[in-house]
């Protein structure tokens, strides 16, 4: 019985330490009205757009945030967001 005891024991500690470590990742667009297409203008909207992702993806959770482009249309500014959970360390150090 002791022998049985000290197997589940182990087998158990082994899926623990074996479980993999998994980060959420969203990409996310936040699209904001232009005022106009003067450079200050299409500034304040991209400032505002990226003030809506980050309040979103805080909300989710995921505070560590990178920029993954911007696109000016005819009457909007699109901001495309990566949020994570994961720091940067932890994504240079899995990479490498």
């Amino acid at each position: 019985m002791r022998v049985f005891v000290r197997l589940v024991a182990v087998s158990l500690a082994l899926c623990v330490a074996a479980a993999p470590v998994s980060a959420r990742v969203v990409r996310m667009e936040t699209k904001v009205m232009l005022e106009d297409h003067s450079e200050l203008g299409i500034k304040l909207a991209v400032r505002e757009a990226f003030q809506l992702s980050v309040r979103g993806a805080i909300a989710m959770g995921l505070p560590h945030v990178s920029v993954d482009g911007v696109r000016v249309l005819s009457d909007a500014v699109v901001l495309a967001l990566v949020a994570t959970d994961e720091n940067d360390d932890a994504r240079e150090t899995r990479s490498e």
